[in-house]
């Protein structure tokens, strides 16, 4: 049975929850004069309180512990979205570059032509430290997607690929179905070997940049990512079996997703967070996941930009994979006829100026041409 472990950061100390987990995954032994991957969520620039990214501390913790268990090399790295951005800035802003005690490494300077088995694409780049690495830790954020519903420990397997590489596997797909089949794919190239899930502040809503915070104070952990994403989606208020990367990941036998099915060691009451808002999931955006964007353009919702929040800084023009946003009567606009509904322009808009409108908005700015 798998074992899913859930403690609280209010009752127990960072450190304490870490040697925990550690002794009950026998990671000492497994580590051994080994190179071990630390890959937290690194998804853009933005500060810990921002919510988007791992918490510095919960990185400061695993290294500590790592460091004492005489292991041949610890990396800690991940793969932001852009390509335009500097990793050891990212790294510098998020607090995982301090976090890292010296361990930190830009590693998308080497990268490996893999192949893969998908439908989609035969091969893609990946950051080598992937393949080298003995024993991989996975350490996603507890939040919510605007695109996959929630974003865990397998989404976060998805910055094993450098820079803007990623937004372009959007391209490839035609519906969210077909994206999370794809983000599966990519995920079992190289599957985790222990989870261990940030949700001291958690995301709401429109995540995974720019939704609101949430205060769960907990640490979840887990040698099975799809289970432990199953726990989050529960605790989201979210049936494990309606999201979309949980059913293929299930059908494919990668793990347990029945909450009653699983061994869970927590020190108090699992339960769902009162209130918790998840991404729009009306009757548009159901249809949405099924059919392919192109074929059924009510479907799909164009990205807006707040022109009170909006720097101009050009990111949402640099990520976007169909050169959707480009910049028009001064600020970004994305082009309907070409937007795909990836909503990267969002994911990396470090000023969370893009707004993604419910359908019924969507179709009031279809009407009046925008």
């Amino acid at each position: 049975m798998t074992r899913i472990i859930l403690k609280s950061t209010l009752k127990n100390s960072l450190p304490d929850i870490i040697k925990d987990i550690f002794d009950k995954s026998d990671v000492r032994k497994k580590v051994f004069n080994k190179t071990v991957l630390i890959k937290p969520n690194l998804i853009g620039a933005f500060p810990p309180e921002k919510g988007a990214t791992t918490d510095p501390e919960v990185i400061a913790a695993i290294v500590r512990e790592l460091e004492k268990c005489n292991t041949k090399e610890i990396v800690v790295g991940d793969n932001s979205g852009s390509i335009h951005f500097d990793p050891m800035k990212i790294a510098r802003i998020t607090g995982i570059l301090d976090a890292s005690n010296g361990h930190f490494r830009n590693i998308a300077e080497k990268v490996e032509k893999v192949e893969i088995k998908s439908k989609f694409i035969k091969d893609l780049h990946i950051s080598k430290i992937v393949l080298d690495a003995d024993y991989v830790i996975n350490v996603p954020k507890f939040k919510t997607h605007s695109l996959t519903t929630v974003t865990g420990a397998i989404k976060n397997m998805f910055g094993i690929i450098p820079g803007g590489k990623k937004a372009k596997l959007h391209t490839v797909t035609g519906s969210v179905m077909e994206f999370a089949e794809l983000l599966i794919d990519i995920y079992q190239i190289r599957i985790p070997d222990l989870n261990i899930m940030d949700a001291i502040i958690g995301m709401e809503g429109t995540g995974p940049t720019n939704g609101q915070i949430r205060k769960i104070n907990k640490i979840i952990s887990s040698e099975n990512g799809v289970s432990l994403d199953a726990v989050v989606a529960f605790m989201m208020g979210v049936n494990p079996k309606t999201v979309e990367l949980l059913k293929i990941a299930t059908n494919r036998k990668l793990g347990e997703i029945n909450i009653a099915n699983l061994d869970i060691d927590i020190d108090e009451e699992l339960k769902k967070i009162t209130g918790f808002k998840v991404p729009n999931n009306g009757i548009l955006q159901k249809i949405r996941k099924k059919v392919v964007p192109h074929i059924f353009h009510l479907a799909s919702v164009k990205p807006i930009v707040n022109h009170k929040k909006c720097k101009i800084c050009k990111k949402c023009v640099e990520v976007c994979p169909v050169s959707a946003m480009t910049i028009k009567d001064k600020y970004p606009e994305a082009d309907r006829k070409k937007c795909i509904s990836c909503f990267c322009c969002d994911e990396h808009c470090p000023y969370g100026a893009i707004k993604l409108p419910s359908w019924q908005t969507d179709l009031y700015y279809r009407f009046i041409g925008k």
